[in-house]
């Protein structure tokens, strides 16, 4: 599916608005073993002191856990609520339209963490060459994805987006923009109704 004028990711974004201080207290600020993990592998594979994209931050945790792993987090968000709740907790925080502006600079990693399933199928592939674009030579890029097949509407009111991606289709698409993918790992339980991947991808040199 299309979305030419990005009509269903603003509506999604207009539901963030009015969530994301309920969103900040519901996820906790440490990140899993998981999320964890991958941190710590895009912080090893960019250089000491690197400087990280986050795409996405939404209330910060990610970008606090990697500051603390010594690396420098540029942290952005689409979403104005999430923006004003980080420079209240004293940090600093961009708008930044993954879909419609360009990335200004040039970063050793890049961090976008449950976001992609909020974006078209047709819109992915010019996302993902963006990334690339925005990567040093061997950049890292660290990003989750919702398993699955076929596009839902959630959420109480039915304003959040989702678009499931399967392991094998999202991995060639990242390919075709310039990434090797590797490492991967899973958030699935019995109890899991959104089993998440996340993917560590390297630009090609």
């Amino acid at each position: 599916m299309t979305d030419p004028d990005n009509a269903n990711n603003r509506r999604t974004v207009a539901a963030y608005e009015d969530y994301a201080r309920s969103y900040a207290q519901a996820v906790s600020a440490t990140p899993s073993a998981g999320e964890a993990e991958g941190l710590r592998r895009l912080a090893a594979a960019v250089p000491a002191c690197g400087r990280v994209l986050d795409i996405g931050s939404g209330p910060g945790w990610e970008a606090d856990f990697l500051e603390t792993l010594g690396l420098q987090v540029r942290r952005t968000d689409v979403t104005e609520s999430f923006l004003q709740f980080q420079i209240e907790r004293g940090k600093s925080a961009y708008r930044f339209d993954v879909l419609s502006d360009e990335i200004a600079d040039t970063y050793d990693g890049m961090l976008m963490l449950y976001v992609l399933q909020h974006f078209e199928r047709g819109q992915l592939d010019g996302v993902l060459r963006k990334l690339a674009r925005g990567l040093t030579a061997n950049g890292a890029l660290l990003l989750s994805h919702f398993l699955g097949e076929g596009e839902t509407w959630e959420g109480d009111a039915q304003d959040y987006r989702f678009v499931r991606w399967s392991s094998q289709a999202l991995d060639e698409r990242l390919t075709q923009a310039g990434f090797t993918v590797e490492w991967e790992n899973f958030d699935e339980s019995a109890s899991e109704e959104r089993p998440w991947r996340r993917v560590l991808a390297r630009k090609h040199g």
